[in-house]
């Protein structure tokens, strides 16, 4: 398992990493499928899922705790997808059996199914799994605290500020 065990490290995940749009949905949204037409898509986070299903398409594979600012529930039934998978992620951390499910749900995502994984505990630092995952060409959205969309264009760019972010992670057993 990889925890965040500092503070400068957990300071540092709540900087974007990528394109933040200051916008609104529908606009954000409308950006970013103006800008990149019908990616490989990845959303991460109930709010940007359910705006992106509601003013784009089903993501090609989706991150949802069903819950926005770690308390309130969303309560949107979500559909559209073809393929449902419950994970436990505690707080902090990616554990090992987390992060091969993320390379197994992008498979069956690139393979043609819609897949939604659903988080017991705190989705947000699995967009760092599914950039590293994630075929060149993609995109995943996820949305910041402040309000801002984050749009991050998988490119070898990217993918290595994501591997940087996984080594500010400390292994734990």
């Amino acid at each position: 398992m990889y925890i965040l065990v500092s503070k400068w490290a957990r300071s540092m995940m709540a900087w974007p990493v990528g394109i933040a749009i200051g916008k609104e949905a529908p606009e954000s949204i409308i950006r970013v499928r103006s800008e990149y037409e019908n990616p490989f898509l990845i959303t991460v986070g109930d709010v940007v899922t359910m705006n992106t299903i509601r003013y784009w398409k089903v993501p090609n594979l989706a991150f949802m705790d069903l819950k926005t600012r770690r308390t309130v529930g969303v309560g949107m039934e979500v559909t559209g997808f073809d393929k449902v998978i419950n994970i436990v992620n505690k707080p902090a951390t990616l554990s090992i059996d987390v992060i091969n499910t993320v390379r197994d749900a992008v498979k069956d995502a690139l393979s043609g199914l819609r897949v939604l994984i659903q988080v017991d505990g705190e989705e947000d630092l699995l967009a760092i799994p599914a950039v590293l995952m994630a075929p060149k060409g993609s995109v995943v959205l996820y949305g910041l605290y402040t309000g801002y969309l984050i749009a991050i264009p998988i490119t070898d760019y990217y993918k290595l500020a994501m591997l940087k972010m996984l080594a500010m992670m400390r292994p734990r057993e």
